[in-house]
């Protein structure tokens, strides 16, 4: 039996060809979308799953307050804090600081060698455990309880001794002030991909305390991430609660002043958390789930497409199954001969999906910023997914088809009127006005985006970027006498423009910058909590960078750069800082008196904002601090020319000054467009999903379209006899298809403003919604059934009439 229905089903897809084939891409690519969405879902979800603690460990970060008003928060947290928290909180059995050394990347010396770390931290001896690290090569006992010890990654000990038997070899972090000799105590295995806090080397914290000049009861500055441990029957609620009066006693205690300890479950960082100073870029949540309803729809829409087609093709099918009940045939048959075919039709959609998802995998991990080694055929729950969608797509494609046919009356449908019938016509037009809204949603969303992230390049930033090389600072100590030198050398090429000195360069983050609250005027009334970003420059960096000092002066070399009772230090700030210090003109700031950690300091310059960050967040209040130390970054400026030359005559100078040092550069509005990289990765997701539901859209619409003339080809021959224009004909066929997209149109338009406004609502630089972003859409949906319905009733019209009289 079941062979005599494979048989059917085969001779039913031979007739209908064109149908059947619509209906197999429509399914693979609506199947094949959803699939890699969900790995991609499933990736972004996955952060810190590899660690059975992750429940149960939660990272204290600070809320700075204004008054009641959370004014910024911040991941990093106070040195001592995790250590009491433990004694005076029961829910806490465990601790852990993570400290990030010597950022934004640590210079390390093996043997004769130096190498160039990304991520490197101070941790505690608890960190292992709690983070689920085992150790390949050395002994739990004593690990990181002295000072100068160092745990490296596995392919970090690979990569630089060749082997993982590395311990007791030692390896030297030089810094500013003199180096750190540490003993490899440990090899563990590299962090996952799928965690916030990746590293390359861990150090032991005690030599925070020893080298580096840290101190346990450091209530002054918070730069350590820290983590606690909840205890196994403790509650996130219940430790919040808990938490909150912690944080009460912390205050009422002076060691923090206007802040909030507050928690967060380290399983919610990656997609929830966008705090100041995070240890990477995160993703957002809004952008995963959205990306994922974004693939059910395109889905859906397949799902649709087959439904409609196979419902509007039920004239064609009515004599057969009328047929089949009057020789005998019951309905059950009759219901497994069409999920026969149905269940055909998906496997080899199926089959196909795996395909399209095989091909567009490199592409799709490029684009969706996926790791390298992310695959999907060796995971299981690639395939699990794979069979519970044919499941779903077998279920939603064939139930209503199978019990529509299966149900019609033999009389009736051997007059072939299910067709006309108002039941089948408002079924075909409902689904059709849904994939047109669907359609039209999309469209609208992939405009706005794609002009969105075109407006954030489009800002004047206040900055010159272009021709913009920065390096690193050498280690050692005598790099700041070497400076001199190597700054004459590079001035004295015919390319270059200037040299400056910094301790962090726009594009680099937040992260690169000191914080601080409480600095008020001196003479304020009402003083204030406001956080402020501070950072280093020296007298060239504002004309390097093209900003605009609005008034005062730059700094000199006769600039003071510390404090002492006989000179005030000197500020530079910008605009957004007198906006909280609320200073009417740059003008009237010049020469206010500031009060700077105990000390005074006296507005000497006052300059434009500018986005050390993207356009996409606000202006952050900075204030500029003068010193002409070589211990972060230089920054050098090209005329122009060849980049690769212009990189080689840096190289060769900083050689030439600093042999003992590696060479670290970046050209600056590369890095600068990092920033970008977040929502033009968006942008293209985004966009090949419309365009899969654009492709799903049109297979559709060309079967209805296909559909509707083959069946009016008599009628058309008859009117083409009479007279009517191929126009004529085409206005006549479409015009149900246009009402239809209109109707979707009216309905579609208010839901995506809705979307769209929402979604720029994340933006403080963003487009206004002007009327041609929806206008465009709209009329390229209509464009859409024109075409689809006038390339067939053009075909048809221009047959032969008396052809056209003879079709059934």
């Amino acid at each position: 039996m079941l062979t005599n229905y494979i048989k059917i089903a085969l001779r039913i897809f031979r007739k209908d060809s064109t149908f059947t084939l619509i209906n197999v891409v429509g399914l693979a690519t609506g199947l094949a979308v959803a699939l890699l969405i969900i790995q991609y879902v499933r990736f972004e979800l996955s952060y810190e799953q590899s660690n059975p603690l992750a429940d149960r460990i939660v990272r204290l970060t600070i809320d700075y307050m204004n008054g009641g008003t959370v004014d910024a928060q911040d991941a990093e947290n106070f040195p001592p804090i995790g250590a009491k928290a433990k004694r005076e909180m029961n829910e806490v059995v465990n601790h852990t600081r993570a400290y990030a050394i010597l950022k934004p990347n640590v210079t390390v010396q093996i043997g004769t060698n130096y190498f160039i770390l990304n991520n490197a931290y101070a941790v505690d001896s608890s960190f292992f455990s709690m983070f689920n690290y085992p150790l390949l090569r050395g002994n739990r006992k004593d690990l990181f309880t002295r000072p100068r010890q160092v745990v490296l990654t596995e392919t970090m000990a690979l990569t630089h001794f060749k082997t993982l038997d590395v311990l007791g070899k030692t390896l030297k972090i030089p810094k500013s002030n003199g180096n750190v000799l540490a003993e490899i105590v440990g090899v563990v295995p590299d962090s996952p991909v799928n965690t916030h806090l990746k590293f390359d080397m861990l150090l032991s914290y005690p030599t925070m305390l020893s080298d580096f000049g840290e101190w346990e009861d450091n209530w002054n500055n918070n730069n350590t991430y820290t983590y606690v441990q909840l205890a196994e029957k403790a509650t996130y609620e219940g430790f919040t609660k808990s938490l909150a009066a912690f944080s009460d006693r912390l205050v009422k205690d002076k060691k923090i002043i206007n802040s909030k300890v507050i928690g967060q479950k380290i399983g919610d960082i990656h997609l929830y958390s966008h705090k100041t100073f995070e240890v990477e870029p995160n993703g957002e949540a809004r952008s995963v789930y959205f990306l994922l309803g974004v693939a059910f729809l395109v889905l859906l829409s397949a799902f649709v497409n087959y439904v409609n087609l196979t419902t509007a093709k039920a004239l064609d099918r009515a004599r057969e199954i009328g047929m089949r009940k009057v020789v005998g045939s019951t309905q059950n048959q009759i219901r497994t001969q069409i999920f026969i075919e149905t269940v055909l039709v998906n496997v080899v959609a199926g089959a196909l999906a795996v395909g399209l998802v095989a091909a567009l995998r490199p592409v799709f991990v490029e684009v969706a910023g996926l790791p390298e080694g992310f695959t999907v055929f060796r995971d299981v729950f690639f395939w699990e997914s794979t069979g519970a969608f044919l499941l779903l797509s077998i279920l939603l494609s064939g139930f209503y088809p199978a019990f529509v046919l299966s149900s019609f009356d033999p009389i009736t449908v051997l007059k072939g009127s299910f067709s006309h019938s108002t039941k089948g016509i408002l079924l075909r037009k409902s689904l059709v006005v849904f994939q047109f809204a669907i359609t039209l949603i999309l469209l609208v969303q992939t405009f706005v985006v794609y002009r969105q992230v075109n407006f954030l390049r489009e800002q004047n930033l206040g900055l010159n970027l272009d021709h913009t090389l920065v390096v690193k600072a050498p280690v050692g100590n005598d790099a700041r006498q070497d400076y001199g030198a190597f700054r004459q050398m590079l001035l004295d090429q015919a390319q270059v423009k200037a040299v400056s000195l910094s301790g962090t360069v726009p594009g680099l983050g937040s992260t690169q910058m000191g914080s601080t609250t409480g600095i008020n005027l001196s003479d304020a009334v009402k003083k204030t909590s406001y956080n402020y970003h501070l950072t280093r420059i020296d007298t060239s960096f504002i004309g390097l960078m093209g900003l605009k000092l609005l008034a005062g002066k730059n700094f000199d070399a006769t600039t003071r750069t510390g404090f002492s009772d006989t000179t005030v230090r000197q500020l530079i700030v910008n605009e957004e800082t007198l906006r909280l210090w609320e200073i009417p003109t740059p003008a009237e700031a010049i020469g206010k008196r500031v009060d700077l950690w105990g000390h005074k300091a006296t507005i000497r310059g006052v300059i434009k904002n500018y986005h050390y960050e993207s356009p996409k967040a606000a202006f952050i209040p900075i204030i500029h601090l003068y010193s002409p130390n070589f211990d972060s970054f230089a920054s050098v400026k090209f005329a122009g020319g060849n980049a690769n030359e212009q990189l080689a005559t840096l190289k060769k100078i900083y050689e030439a000054n600093f042999p003992y040092s590696p060479f670290s550069y970046f050209f600056l509005d590369s890095e600068y467009d990092k920033q970008y990289k977040a929502d033009e990765r968006f942008q293209q997701v985004f966009g090949a999903l419309t365009g899969f539901a654009i492709l799903i859209s049109c297979l559709g619409l060309f079967g209805l379209a296909t559909f509707t003339v083959s069946k009016r080809t008599k009628e058309i021959g008859i009117r083409k006899v009479i007279g009517a224009s191929t126009t004529n004909l085409m206005l006549l066929l479409s015009k149900d298809f246009i009402r239809t997209a209109l109707l979707s149109i009216l309905i579609g338009l208010p839901i995506t403003y809705f979307l769209v406004k929402n979604w720029l609502a994340n933006y403080a630089a963003r487009i206004d919604l002007s009327w041609w972003l929806f206008a465009a859409p709209a009329l390229f949906i209509l464009l859409l059934v024109l075409v689809s319905i006038g390339s067939k009733t053009i075909a048809t019209a221009l047959m032969n009439p008396v052809k056209s009289l003879r079709s059934e």
